[in-house]
Formats: C-alpha cells, sequence, structure tokens
C-alpha cells in the first residue's frame, strides 16, 4: 500500500468552532445549523492541493480503486451504460478500459481496510461518529454513473480525479424506471447543474434527486455517507431479546366470579392481563441500550482478526503497555459513548460498573481510543493498568476489536 498523506483534524478541540476551507469556510456550527439536512451546498477548491497532478494528497487513486474492488471483505458493484449492475469482487482483467465509456464502479466501506480512507473521514467528525458511516469511492469512464436517483442519507462528495457532472433537483416525480437494480427516476428535470473538479466538494441533504455523470475518463469521486438506525429493527430486537430473557407462567384468575353476562369481558380480568402484557415490554433503558449498540454495530462486511493461539497472556499484554506498546483500534471497529456506556462493535460496557474512582478516567480513556483510534501509558495514565480496565482492553483485544503494537514493531 502506497502511503499518502491526507492532513485531517485529528484533535477534535474545538473543532466545530473552526472556519473550514472545505466547508467554504464556514464553521461546522453553522454548516450544521444552516445546511445540514436542509439545503445543498456546492464549495469550489474545498480541498485545493487536491486541483495539483500529485496523487501523494488524495488517499485513494485509480489503482487503489481496482485493488479495493477486488477485496473480498468490501462491497463493490459495476454499472454499465444500460444501468445494469454486476456484484464483485473483481479481477481487474473483468473491468472494461476506461476508454471504453459509460460505465462505473463503486466501492462502499473503504475506510474499514484503508487506513488512508478512514483518516480522510477525521474532515468531517463534526458530525457524531453514530451517524457517520463510510467513504466510498467510485471510478467511472466519460459518461459514467448510476442514473437520476433519490438518497434517504446526507451525503458529501468530493471530486478526487477528473470531472463529473452533478444536475440536481429537490422537485421531482418519484416515479422509478421499470425493470432495472437501481432505483432510478423516470422523470428527472435538474434545477441546476455544477462541473465539479478535483478538490470541489457538493454537500447533499437527503430527499434530493441528483445525477453524476463523468465528463472524461479517469473521473474519480468520494463520497462520504451517514446512516441512522432502522427503528422497526431496533424495535423488534429490543422486544424480542426481552422476550427470550423471560419465562411464561400459565395464567391464574382465582377470584374470578359467576356471570350473567358470559360476552362481556370482566374489567378486573382485562386490566390484571394487561398489566402482564406490559411487563412483558422492555423498558425505556433495555431501548436505549439496544439503540445505542446497534448504532455502534460495524456493517456485515467488516471482520475482526483476533490473535488465536498467538494471543498474548492477560500478565503479557499489561507487560508490553508498561513498556511503552501501544493499543490501536482495528479499522472498522466503532466506539460510541453515552453517559456511562460505552458501546464497541454492538457490545455494552457500563462504565459504573468499575470502582468510582476510575469511572471518570475509564470515559476519558475511551473517548481518547474513539477519537485518536490508539492510545498508550502516555495518554490514559497508570489507570489503564488497574485490574478492572485492563480486563475490559484485554477482551477487546482477544475479540479482535484492538490491536496491539509494541514499542519496537511500530510503523
Amino acid at each position: 500500500m502506497n502511503k499518502k498523506k491526507t492532513p485531517a483534524p485529528r484533535s477534535l478541540a474545538s473543532f466545530s468552532k473552526t472556519a473550514l476551507p472545505y466547508l467554504g469556510g464556514l464553521t461546522p456550527e453553522r454548516f450544521m445549523r444552516h445546511y445540514w439536512q436542509k439545503v445543498p451546498l456546492v464549495v469550489r477548491g474545498a480541498f485545493p492541493s487536491w486541483q495539483l497532478p500529485a496523487k501523494a494528497s488524495r488517499p485513494i487513486d485509480k489503482s487503489d480503486v481496482f485493488a479495493l474492488s477486488s477485496d473480498e471483505r468490501l462491497t463493490s458493484r459495476f454499472v454499465n451504460a444500460s444501468y445494469e449492475v454486476r456484484p464483485g469482487p473483481f479481477r481487474r482483467r473483468q473491468l472494461p478500459s476506461l476508454n471504453s465509456p459509460g460505465w462505473t464502479v463503486l466501492v462502499q466501506q473503504t475506510n474499514t481496510v484503508w487506513p488512508e480512507a478512514e483518516e480522510f473521514l477525521d474532515h468531517f467528525r463534526f458530525v457524531p461518529n453514530c451517524r457517520l458511516d463510510d467513504l466510498m469511492v467510485s471510478l467511472a469512464s466519460d459518461q459514467g454513473g448510476i442514473g437520476a436517483h433519490v438518497d434517504s442519507y446526507d451525503v458529501f462528495l468530493i471530486q478526487a480525479y477528473g470531472c463529473r457532472r452533478w444536475e440536481v433537483a429537490t422537485v421531482f416525480q418519484p416515479d422509478l424506471k421499470d425493470n432495472l437494480d437501481l432505483k432510478i427516476l423516470k422523470r428527472f428535470k435538474p434545477e441546476a447543474s455544477y462541473d465539479v473538479w478535483p478538490g470541489d466538494l457538493l454537500y447533499l441533504p437527503p430527499g434530493v434527486a441528483h445525477r453524476g455523470t463523468a465528463q472524461g475518463t479517469n473521473c474519480i469521486t468520494y463520497s462520504v455517507g451517514f446512516r441512522a438506525a432502522n427503528r422497526l429493527e431496533i424495535a423488534d430486537e429490543s422486544f424480542m431479546t426481552h422476550l427470550n430473557e423471560l419465562s411464561d407462567s400459565p395464567w391464574r384468575d382465582p377470584w374470578l366470579e359467576a356471570t350473567d353476562k358470559p360476552s362481556h369481558v370482566p374489567a378486573r380480568l382485562l386490566k390484571t392481563m394487561t398489566d402482564q402484557v406490559m411487563e412483558c415490554l422492555p423498558t425505556r433503558q433495555q431501548v436505549e441500550d439496544k439503540v445505542l449498540a446497534s448504532l455502534s454495530e460495524p456493517v456485515d462486511s467488516v471482520y475482526f482478526s483476533p490473535p488465536g493461539p498467538h494471543a498474548k497472556t492477560l500478565a503479557r499484554f499489561k507487560a508490553c503497555l508498561q513498556k511503552g506498546g501501544e493499543i490501536q483500534l482495528s479499522l472498522g471497529s466503532r466506539i460510541l459513548i453515552a453517559g456511562q456506556r460505552v458501546a464497541v462493535n454492538g457490545e455494552i460496557i457500563r462504565l459504573s460498573t468499575l470502582p468510582v474512582r476510575l469511572q471518570v478516567k475509564a470515559s476519558e480513556i475511551f473517548e481518547t481510543l474513539a477519537q485518536r483510534r490508539k492510545i498508550s501509558l502516555n495518554y490514559c495514565g497508570a489507570a489503564v493498568l488497574s485490574p478492572a480496565i485492563l480486563e475490559i482492553f484485554y477482551r477487546m483485544y482477544l475479540d479482535g476489536f484492538i490491536t496491539f503494537l509494541e514499542k519496537n514493531n511500530r510503523s
């Protein structure tokens, strides 16, 4: 892998109040107030160094896209000029020449396998991590694209190489073309058109129709996408999880009285049975836990590599950390913090179970790991060596959620 430096705000202190060139000089606070989920925004020269031919300033180039599209861990798609879709992974010879017009290949979740892509997402961490999803990359030949469509999520579209024409409409007819795998609008009349060049950025809120068409060869676009948990799925999981933990008992009503109106439901019976059913529903706290866990779950394609039989013992893990080793968050891992709860890849850690003297420090350690994606003894102090906190990180290490870099093995 070629190492390419992409300057990004790894330190997020006061990030929301800093004027950012890639937001057109807006602070994130102003952007969120005036544009987020409201109106599109075009920023010319958002990443001015990308206007230069040197590829070192961008995290992913043409050869990288071909390599990523062959990766079995990622979801990739090929779309031809007729909008027919073929799923990846792809060997290079399975894709046409860039001189052949009208095709595009798209690769999702590149940040889960490509460190430079994960670092690039730091530019957009003024939006909570629970909403930030992935960096998708598309490579297209001349006139390649996926047609006019509407996304249900926010997206930042950044042109990395070549030129793409974006046509946008806020008012449109929702009818879709028949017999296509893609949800392409049957009729699309653009209200605005933008030719974007390397370094240009276009933000689109949900529900805005848009069509991107490559103008010339080697058109590469980065798409920073966002996600929200599906409330129906979470409700279903919350209820089923809670019900599976309950044991049923036979209905008993020794207080039931004789009646002359057998078609009438006795008020006490209705209330008692309703109360018992309500007791089977999860509490607000249990639903909150499920929401938090769901928001922290990686996509299905993310695979973690546990150390297996070569894993360090707990004592060795502690000794290596004391010698200056670093704990590094694995690519694809998600850490979210909500009060005294920390969600790591769908699992809830309750800091309230730790000794009181460690709870605040533990929260700081997790926040540091979530933001910097790595910690050492220098970052978090001796608290990480306490048995309770050390055990948490050791379990994460055994699950492959974090990796351990010994001091003399760092790259």
